[in-house]
């Protein structure tokens, strides 16, 4: 699948915005226009996913239980038990691969962001503003050394509930030359349980490689961290916590905020 862009707000003044969803989701259009950002808005369509991916993984499931339940129920302890854990083994193992290969789709569809913007009209003459969600920040992520060499003159970044590593982003501050804005929840159990090696954004602050930022770096007086558990709804609705960053990152884009 190409990297497809698509208007939701448009208007030839003011700076231009990139919504870039995550996993088998796309922008919530509804809030960001209540949002009311300055300048234009558009959504970016990658390699996501789709929810019906999730199907292999509750067919495994249900037709574990088709077997391990009645065993159960009749004495057959064991066999109900082999059933119901094989069923539990093999989905989770789907969803992992599932997951490992979109991650990859977000790095690869980030390369190709810079060419897919470039029809957007004035983008060359506009600041651009980057807003990800989940594995829509590995996409900003990747896109990032392109859209500099593109010459794309990229103002703030937004990270909402990310995917992406704690670490390594000092490396691309030459990018971009706004803020680094971080929104994340530590109660996030979507993220606490994705299947990553590194530490993620969206349930901890930016990180320095030498563990604490020096002062008199000018770069890390660009990167602000914001704790939102409190704006989302509650981690006891996981999905709901891990996509409620739309509902409330407009009052976080404010500058000087």
């Amino acid at each position: 699948m190409a990297v497809r862009i698509e208007p939701i707000t448009e208007t030839s003044r003011g700076p231009i915005h990139l919504m870039i969803a995550g996993y088998r989701s796309r922008p919530c259009c509804r809030s960001i226009q209540a949002a009311k950002l300055d300048g234009a808005t558009y959504g970016v369509r990658w390699a996501a996913g789709r929810w019906t991916e999730a199907g292999a993984s509750v067919g495994w499931m249900t037709r574990a239980a088709q077997v391990g339940v009645p065993a159960l129920r009749t004495g057959r302890v064991l066999v109900g038990v082999t059933s119901l854990a094989t069923g539990v083994g093999g989905a989770v193992a789907l969803g992992v691969g599932q997951f490992r290969h979109r991650y990859w789709c977000a790095q690869r569809d980030g390369m190709q962001l810079a060419a897919a913007i470039s029809a957007i009209p004035g983008i060359d003459r506009r600041p651009i503003h980057l807003h990800g969600h989940s594995l829509g920040t590995v996409v900003i992520r990747s896109a990032l050394p392109g859209l500099q060499a593109r010459g794309f003159r990229i103002e703030d970044v937004l990270l909402m509930g990310g995917v992406a590593p704690r670490l390594g982003w000092h490396d691309l501050a030459d990018s971009f030359v706004g803020r680094l804005i971080n929104l994340y929840s530590p109660k996030d159990r979507i993220l606490n349980i994705a299947p990553v090696v590194n530490r993620v954004v969206g349930t901890g602050g930016i990180e320095s490689e030498s563990g604490s930022p020096p002062s008199s770096d000018r770069w890390w007086r660009r990167v602000i961290n914001h704790d939102v558990c409190g704006h989302l709804p509650s981690p006891l609705q996981p999905i709901r916590h891990h996509s409620g960053y739309w509902g409330c990152f407009s009052r976080f884009v404010v500058p000087g905020v």
